[in-house]
């Protein structure tokens, strides 16, 4: 859910502080829209890599290094120091975004090495190993396409209507422009069109099927929860089974009260409920936005290629300074057309971040609020609600799944790991 609102949508994945990597999958930018979670980024002057800031933010100074230390490392080479770690220990690297987009990928590919220790000792293997390895390689080339492709995952699904049974994962429908091309999913297209040619060398998966697991995946990489996920789901065939504009959720109803009310709307149309909005609203922690895409721009948190609860720490902390703002302005050598949509400008440690309207329903609703805290306090109490309603979403609209998970010697439904 708070995934889907990015552009104009409320819970959408947008796009983090643009750090281009070498892509030769990237395609033009006709093919790029935007919404905010993940909507696609234009090119940005280089810039040196944040320093991480979320030891400081959690209150500890060693966190400062260390958290991110051990991230990297996997426990395979605990004591081996990884090559995209010698920027740190020496001189600025001499292109910051390169080595931004090392570090990324090396903490991914410790949070992958981590879960797939886990499963070996479980006596687990997936089915859809070899779709899953195409979709890191896509990530190793581009970091930015994983909070990009767990927004597809929310837009794909956000759809569902609970009373007309319409909508939802289950026929991939915005494969297809008449769908695709609504203002909500600006900035689909390109993860559409590297998922689709996944999905032609793997036909035993539907593309539905790939658009959701794109989306868990890309969670796992980000050193988020284990998410479970089943196949089986049947694809539209042509653009009369789009879904019509206007299910998802939207970042600002013009007022915090009326905004709770959408929300609550939209996803109570879902059959979900308060504690599943809580938790979903917290994909918001990766990604950004970008004006042309989705009238918003800036990034929730520093960690924008990571999953973890700073968007809840950010949303709780009292020292903290919120102002309300409209975005008007452009990066030097790039020109907006209109006026900026209503955000809040979060200032911290001499950097800006922001909040969309619809984030400060859940840091001021008293139902929504009590949610919030435990999530800040407690990552876990938040990866496993996070958990068990993304894997709700995913299913919406869905039957006769396949299980994906295989237990050497036993045969059974997918059980999220403790």
């Amino acid at each position: 859910m708070a995934v889907l609102v990015a552009q104009a949508a409320a819970f959408s994945l947008p796009t983090a502080v643009p750090r281009p990597a070498p892509s030769a999958l990237r395609p033009a930018p006709a093919l790029l829209g935007g919404c905010v979670m993940c909507d696609s980024k234009p090119p940005m002057p280089p810039q040196q890599p944040p320093l991480d800031r979320r030891g400081l933010l959690v209150g500890s100074a060693k966190a400062l290094l260390l958290p991110s230390l051990a991230s990297l490392v996997s426990p395979a080479s605990a004591f081996s120091l990884p090559p995209a770690l010698s920027g740190l220990l020496g001189p600025p690297p001499d292109d910051g975004l390169r080595d931004t987009h090392a570090l990324d990928v090396a903490r991914m590919q410790g949070s992958l090495d981590k879960r797939r220790m886990e499963r070996e000792e479980r006596g687990e293997t997936r089915k859809s190993e070899g779709v899953r390895k195409e979709i890191w390689g896509l990530v190793d080339d581009d970091s930015e396409l994983a909070p990009l492709f767990l927004r597809l995952s929310f837009h794909t699904s956000g759809t569902y209507d609970q009373k007309t049974r319409t909508g939802g994962s289950q026929k991939g429908s915005i494969h297809y422009g008449k769908e695709l091309n609504q203002a909500d999913n600006a900035g689909l297209a390109q993860a559409v069109q590297l998922l689709d040619d996944i999905q032609k060398r793997h036909p035993e998966y539907s593309r539905a099927d790939i658009y959701t697991l794109a989306g868990v995946h890309a969670v796992e990489m980000m050193g988020g929860p284990v998410v479970p996920w089943r196949s089986g789901r049947v694809d539209a065939k042509s653009n009369k089974e789009a879904i019509p504009e206007g299910r998802l959720p939207q970042p600002d109803k013009g007022t915090l009260p009326k905004t709770a009310d959408h929300v609550r709307e939209v996803f109570g149309r879902m059959g979900l409920n308060d504690k599943d909005m809580a938790a979903l609203i917290g994909a918001h922690t990766c990604g950004g936005a970008h004006k042309q895409f989705s009238g918003y721009e800036g990034r929730w948190t520093p960690t924008d290629i990571r999953f973890d609860n700073l968007y809840y720490v950010f949303l709780t902390k009292k020292n903290l300074k919120y102002e309300l703002g409209n975005v008007q302005t452009a990066p030097e050598g790039l020109e907006w057309t209109g006026l900026g949509k209503k955000q809040f400008d979060v200032y911290y440690m001499n950097d800006v971040f922001f909040m969309l309207p619809v984030d400060m329903v859940f840091k001021e609703d008293p139902k929504f609020r009590p949610y919030i805290d435990a999530y800040a306090k407690d990552q876990d109490v938040w990866f496993k609600d996070f958990s068990e309603a993304y894997g709700k979403l995913l299913e919406l609209g869905t039957k006769d799944l396949r299980d994906d998970v295989v237990v050497a010697g036993v045969k059974g439904s997918f059980k999220t790991p403790q």
